[in-house]
């Protein structure tokens, strides 16, 4: 897409807002959900992130499109449709945009406006750009945590450059990468990196999501290894506002998987 594409997809309707349910693995209760854009185009079709949130980025448009969806996630989790759920909803930001002042103070005055508790938002970092400076990082994060807040790192796996200190911020949760999940029960050294990460992660009091978990096996393995909470189609595929109520009763009268 052209950038006057984006800058046009910014300025009109075309990006809205579905939501993936997270939900807790010991006794499958909804943990959150997941506030992830979509960009109706008039022409393309409607286009999953990956097809327009990295052009976005590279066009310096990050903040923009990360308030529209904001504001899209607080206007629904406070809307009439989910209001009486008290959902947590976690919202991604950039590396970029969770360093700006000025994009965590328009999140402060959306999330004011809308009249939504501070813990019920957990702003997800992105792992697009690579974290240098881990010193301007963790200000943000305390920032965040000062007022409330929960943070978490998307997508960690062995590729993340310098984890180690990743880890040693003050998130509340991690968010393992779906390549992970997936080979955790045919690679040994998959499997050992994914429960030295548990570990490290529940040793700072975090939570671990795994994320991609399409499988009852997954599932299991998963729950075998340590894992919190869980992300994915097996669970529920990213849903209109509208539907998630529809799911959740779906969901608590489905059966355990084992």
């Amino acid at each position: 897409m052209l950038p006057s594409e984006l800058r046009e997809a910014l300025a009109g309707a075309m990006i809205e807002t579905r939501y993936q349910p997270i939900v807790a693995i010991s006794d499958r209760r909804l943990y959150a959900v997941e506030a992830l854009a979509r960009l109706n185009h008039p022409t393309r079709g409607t286009l999953a992130p990956d097809r327009f949130v990295p052009q976005m980025e590279d066009a310096g448009l990050a903040a923009q499109l990360t308030e529209i969806v904001s504001r899209h996630a607080f206007a629904d989790i406070a809307g009439p449709v989910l209001r009486d759920l008290n959902l947590r909803v976690t919202i991604n930001f950039p590396l970029d945009v969770i360093l700006a002042r000025a994009a965590l103070d328009r999140l402060e005055e959306q999330r004011s406006a809308a009249g939504i508790a501070a813990e019920q938002v957990i702003v997800e970092l992105t792992e697009s750009r690579p974290a240098e400076d881990m010193g301007a990082l963790a200000v943000s994060l305390e920032w965040l945590r000062a007022r409330g807040y929960k943070v978490a790192i998307d997508d960690v796996g062995p590729a993340v450059p310098r984890l180690t200190p990743l880890l040693e911020l003050p998130f509340t949760a991690i968010k393992l990468y779906m390549g992970l999940v997936r080979r955790t029960e045919e690679n040994a050294a998959v499997k050992t990196f994914v429960r030295a990460t548990i570990d490290a992660a529940h040793a700072r009091d975090m939570a671990v999501v795994a994320e991609g978990v399409e499988t009852v096996e997954q599932w299991q393995a998963m729950r075998t290894i340590g894992v919190d909470a869980v992300q994915g189609f097996l669970v529920a595929r990213p849903l209109p506002v509208e539907a998630v109520p529809i799911w959740l009763n779906a969901w608590n009268d489905t059966p355990a998987f084992g």
